[in-house]
Parts: structure tokens; C-alpha cells; sequence
């Protein structure tokens, strides 16, 4: 009797697990089902290779798909519907296609069916056909044609990034893209790639001499900053500049140039930053809906479309008119009983303020308010309408339904200025110092777990204890938080260490913190500083270094904070038997033309004596090929492996 009671509770716990399940399933969007959310296990399940049937089934016949389908809860007719308009063009918009690759690739990997990988590579190969020659895509392919917006540069909506981490998983094996591809395909991903990265470079946008950032489209032709819809005017975009500069940012070794579009681009975006606001929801006094800017200390927002100025903006606009008026499309308005008719290029002149520059523009589409349309407003919250020339009534600013249904501002920029930029130079700086040695970073990324609550363990078997207490915890841009106390760093066995760093951040705003101790030395409040925030979250970020190579660590030292709090991580500089300069294979304290004979000799099985494979090595990635041949001869020609 009880075995048949326990039968029975085990039957019903199964169903309603299975029921949670299919909940979970349909309440989940589409995106989330192919990034991961229903948990790893269920994509081997029969229900996951349903739904894969059906991604199959409405795959576009040139191998992509549509946007903003829900693929995983489609009625019989609406699959059919999809299923027949395979003829159509795919889709890479709003995350079109890269999801469905990797949702298939998910579903692959725990069952090894060949179709789901045939279709993940169909869809590889229509995205190395729709990538312009100059480099980057458009929302669709084959292209609109026509003169569409929708077959310029596209950086709006993440489509660029969405393409180029998909890219970059392949080329680095990672992940459920781990063995999709074969050499040759892997070959074309990398080309893809670095074609995408040269097509970044070149649209970056010139303002006057100075290096800006990007609009949300660019002309693939001249690559001036150009419209999207008739909302999306020509401009620096604060949203889709900040997306794509989070994902430049995890460019693992960036050349010259890469580093130097990422510097620029953040310096243009902090200068032009509205500071001490944010956007904010509320009902308005109609009861609407709405959003308006509030005073916000420590916060800062940036425009969608922020206008050029100075020359620039005359090429740019001169441009953007000039298509306007080729083009000659007309649109209409009735007020008050009367028709008023206008042509788009005389919409966009006439409303243009040249002396409104690096201020946020807006524009209004609506179908009701076709006069509207690429007409440049000044105004985020509500002004009165005025009368045009015509006669006509038309807004001066946006409304409570613009501005809920679309971010015309927003704080996109701060975090990545804040957080993502200090993170990124402190990792090239370490890849800077750390020629001839090896490093181990101890950081949000590395820690494994704590054993004791006093111990933390970190990747490479090194560990940190502290005798008060304090149990591990974490701060921004993967720092761990370290408060005033003693540590100790327990290293392996063998393990030498020439250099320290330290960078982080102080985590409060009413004293500076500094280091107290270091290896058996005190120093002063004023020594090794990190100094106090400036407001809510305006951490301000330093790298402090001690160099022990005259007498090199070895199985544990110590630090601790003074004052306050910081969140820190701490880089070690294991030293190497032998210093090298990265290239330098004879190891005669430069890099020259021996050395190039000397790679091209190991390469061809004659190594000379005394040849360092190490410095050999140039690009890091552990063995010695044409890539390390190629970068001996850019470091000759211009001190950078990657020949900027």
C-alpha cells in the first residue's frame, strides 16, 4: 500500500514537472528560449527537438529567417504561413538568425543530429554572402534595393555585435558553437570578422578632426553617419555607440588602431554627456503614460541622436538632404479641413538648426502625422504646436506616446564609461606590462569558490585568506572587495612573483582608501591612493604597482587596506626563468630581420640554436605558425604585431 501511494506521488510530482516545463516554455519569449533560459538539460529533450522541427521547417531557402517570429509557439497556421514564404529574404534584425543558430546549436549538442548542424552551417553560409564587400550587414538579404534604409551599414539594434559574437564564438570554439565548423569555414569566419572590424573603423565619425563614435546607420558607400526610419535622423547615436563599444571592449588582443577608435569614442561620448539627469516613467497630469527628465545626482543620459556640428554636419546633412530631394517623395497632412502637402526634403530643410549642435534631436513616425516625418525637433517634453509658413498646425516637440514607445534618451553610456572602459584599459595596460612574464589575475572571472569562509581560491591553485572574517564578495567590473583588513595571498609551490598590481576602486564616498601594507612594508595614506567616489556611482578607478623583481615572492604575502573598502583586482607577474622581448627569437635584445629568418627557419623544421620559442610566439596562442611569422614582420615594419 505504500509502495503504491509512493508510485502514485511520484507520478504526479513527474506531471506536474512536465507541466512547469511547458509553462515555462510559453511564457518564455523567443529570445530567451535561445539564449539558455529553459535550463541546459532540457535541450536534449523531445519537446526542444519539436520545436527545432519547426525552426527547420520555416528556414528561408537563402538560410536565415524573420524577425520577431515566436517560433516555439506558432499555431498550425501560422508555421504554414512561414513555411511558405521560404522564398522570402532573411532576416538579421532584432537578433533574427544568430538566435535560431544558436538555439539549434544548443539542441545539436545534446542530441548530435546532423540536420540541426546542416542548418546552423546554411545559415553561416547565407551570413558570409550578405556581408558587403567593404565589410558589415543590413537587416536583410538579399537587399530591399530601392534606396532602403534597411540596406545601409546597420549597427541598430545590436545586429552588427549579434553577427560578430556569433563570428567570434566559432573562431574560438566556444560554447554549444564548439566544433560546428571546419577549417575552411573557420577560415571565413575569421575574414568575416576582420572585415567587419576594418568597415567599424572606417564609419567611425569624423566631427571636425576628432574622432566620434557611430550612428545607429551608415552609407556603405562614403560611410557618412546616414537615417534609418523617419524618426532615426542622421547623428552620433548615444544607444547603438555605446552596444557596439561594450563589445569592442571584449576584443581580446585589439590592435593599435581598435584600441585607439575605443579612446576616442569614449572621450567624445563623456564630453558630450547631459550630466545630474535621468529619464524617468511617470503618469503625466492627462493620465497618460509618459517619461520626462528628472535632476539625478551622479547620473548622466546621452541622446539616441545627438546632432553634428561644424563642417562635418554640413557633409553629413548636405548629404542626407540631397537624397531627400532625388528621391522627391511627398507627404500629406489635413488640419482643420485643409490638405497640406510637403516634400520630405522640404520637411527636413526647413526644420534643420544648424546652431542647435551636440544637442539631442527628435523626429515623430506616425502614419497620422505623415508632415512630420525627418522633421527635426528640439524639444523632449511638451511645447506648444506653432503654425508653419503654410499655415499648417505642426508639434515642436515630442508627445507622451513617443516618448513611452521609444528611448529618444537614456543613461546607455554611463556604464560602460564608468565600469567597462576602466576594466578594458587596466586589462591592456596588464597585457602591456606582462611581456616576459605570465599572469595570474585574481578577480570576479577567476575565483573558483571558498573552501573556508575566510578563503578564497582562484584559478592555478593560488588562494587568499584573511583572519577577520570577511567572506567573499564581489564590486563592479568583476572586482572582489577587500575592506580594511589584512590578507594574505598563498601561492603555489614553485611559483615566483616580480610584480604586483592592484586596481580597483575605492567603494565610498567619505574618506580615500588607500594600501596600508604591502609584503612586510607599511606605506602612508597618501602612498598608494584610491580615492573616494564622487557620487552614487562615480567610482574612480586606479592601478597601483609593486615591483619585486630584485627579490621575487614566493609562497605567500600579505596587503592590507587602509580606511575604506576597495574592490580590487590584484594581478601577479610570475617571473620566467628567461626575460624575453616578444619577437626577439636570437635574443640579442631586438627584434629584426634575424629574427624573421629565424621564425620562417623554425617553421620550416631548422630551428637555430638558441631560438625562443616563447617570444616566437607573438600572437600567444601557443604554437608557432605563419600568424607569428606574419606578426615578426609587423613588429620590424611598425612595433605592432598587427601592423598598425
Amino acid at each position: 500500500m505504500k509502495m503504491k501511494k509512493c508510485i502514485s506521488m511520484m507520478v504526479f510530482l513527474c506531471g506536474c514537472l512536465m507541466s512547469m516545463q511547458a509553462q515555462s516554455l510559453s511564457s518564455l519569449a523567443w529570445k530567451d528560449v535561445c539564449n539558455g533560459k529553459m535550463g541546459e538539460a532540457w535541450y536534449g529533450t523531445d519537446e526542444a527537438k519539436a520545436v527545432a522541427d519547426v525552426v527547420l521547417y520555416v528556414q528561408k531557402d537563402n538560410g536565415g529567417w524573420m524577425k520577431n517570429d515566436q517560433l516555439h509557439k506558432l499555431s498550425d497556421a501560422e508555421k504554414e504561413a512561414l513555411h511558405n514564404q521560404r522564398s522570402q529574404h532573411s532576416c538579421l534584425d532584432n537578433g533574427a538568425t544568430t538566435q535560431e543558430m544558436r538555439f539549434l546549436a544548443k539542441v545539436y549538442k545534446h542530441t548530435g543530429e546532423e540536420r540541426y548542424k546542416e542548418s546552423i552551417i546554411k545559415a553561416l553560409d547565407m551570413i558570409f554572402a550578405a556581408e558587403k564587400s567593404c565589410g558589415g550587414w543590413s537587416q536583410y538579404w538579399p537587399l530591399t534595393g530601392g534606396g532602403s534604409y534597411q540596406d545601409y551599414i546597420t549597427f541598430n539594434d545590436d545586429l552588427m555585435t549579434n553577427v560578430m559574437r556569433l563570428l567570434k564564438d566559432m573562431i574560438d570554439d566556444k560554447g554549444d558553437l564548439q566544433g560546428l565548423v571546419d577549417e575552411t569555414r573557420l577560415g571565413q569566419c575569421q575574414a568575416a570578422f576582420d572585415k567587419a572590424i576594418d568597415v567599424i573603423l572606417a564609419c567611425q565619425i569624423d566631427d571636425n578632426g576628432t574622432p566620434a563614435a557611430w550612428c545607429a546607420q551608415h552609407d556603405p558607400t562614403t560611410f557618412l553617419p546616414t537615417e534609418g526610419r523617419p524618426h532615426e535622423l542622421p547623428s552620433v547615436s548615444g544607444s547603438e555607440s555605446a552596444s557596439l563599444l561594450s563589445f569592442l571592449m571584449t576584443i581580446e588582443k585589439p590592435s593599435e588602431q581598435l584600441k585607439a577608435a575605443i579612446n576616442t569614442a569614449i572621450a567624445w561620448l563623456d564630453a558630450h554627456k547631459i550630466e545630474g539627469k535621468a529619464v524617468e516613467d511617470y503618469t503625466n497630469g492627462k493620465g497618460e503614460e509618459d517619461r520626462h527628465v528628472v535632476d539625478k545626482e551622479g547620473s548622466a543620459i546621452w541622446g539616441r541622436f545627438i546632432q553634428l556640428g561644424g563642417v562635418s554636419a554640413e557633409t553629413t546633412y548636405n548629404a542626407f538632404f540631397k537624397k531627400l530631394k532625388d528621391r522627391n517623395k511627398k507627404r500629406s497632412y489635413t488640419d482643420n479641413g485643409k490638405t497640406y502637402t510637403y516634400t520630405e526634403y522640404e520637411i527636413a530643410t526647413t526644420s534643420y538648426d544648424p546652431s542647435k549642435a551636440y544637442q539631442p534631436i527628435y523626429a515623430i513616425y506616425d502614419e497620422s502625422l505623415q508632415h512630420m516625418y525627418y522633421r527635426f525637433l528640439y524639444n523632449y517634453e511638451d511645447t506648444d504646436p506653432v503654425k508653419d509658413s503654410k499655415g499648417c498646425t505642426v508639434l515642436t516637440s515630442l508627445t507622451a506616446s513617443n516618448r513611452k514607445s521609444y528611448q529618444y534618451l537614456g543613461s546607455w553610456c554611463q556604464k560602460v564609461i564608468q565600469q567597462e572602459y576602466p576594466a578594458w584599459k587596466q586589462r591592456i595596460e596588464q597585457q602591456e606590462q606582462s611581456e616576459g612574464y605570465e599572469t595570474h589575475v585574481l578577480s570576479a572571472e577567476t575565483y573558483v569558490n571558498s573552501p573556508t569562509t575566510t578563503t578564497y581560491a582562484f584559478d592555478g591553485g593560488i588562494t587568499i585568506t584573511n583572519a577577520k572574517n570577511k567572506s567573499y564578495a564581489t564590486g563592479k567590473s568583476n572586482t572582489i572587495k577587500y575592506s580594511a583588513n589584512e590578507y594574505v595571498v598563498h601561492l603555489p609551490e614553485g611559483m615566483k612573483i616580480a610584480k604586483v598590481s592592484f586596481y580597483g576602486y575605492d567603494n565610498y564616498a567619505d574618506a580615500d582608501a588607500y594600501i596600508k601594507k604591502f609584503n612586510g612594508t607599511t606605506y602612508g595614506a597618501t602612498d598608494y591612493v584610491f580615492p573616494a567616489k564622487t557620487g552614487s556611482d562615480n567610482f574612480v578607478y586606479v592601478t597601483h604597482t609593486f615591483d619585486v623583481s630584485d627579490a621575487p615572492i614566493t609562497d605567500e604575502f600579505s596587503f592590507s587596506i587602509g580606511s575604506k573598502q576597495c574592490c580590487l583586482i590584484i594581478t601577479l607577474f610570475e617571473a620566467q626563468d628567461t626575460p624575453y622581448i616578444v619577437g626577439d627569437v636570437n635574443g640579442d635584445g631586438k627584434v629584426d630581420v634575424s629574427d624573421y629568418i629565424g621564425v620562417a627557419n623554425h617553421i620550416l623544421g631548422s630551428t637555430q640554436e638558441g631560438f625562443n620559442e616563447k617570444a616566437a610566439d607573438v600572437d600567444g596562442n601557443g604554437s608557432i605558425d605563419v600568424s607569428d611569422y606574419i606578426g615578426v614582420a609587423n613588429l620590424i615594419l611598425t612595433g605592432s604585431i598587427y601592423g598598425n
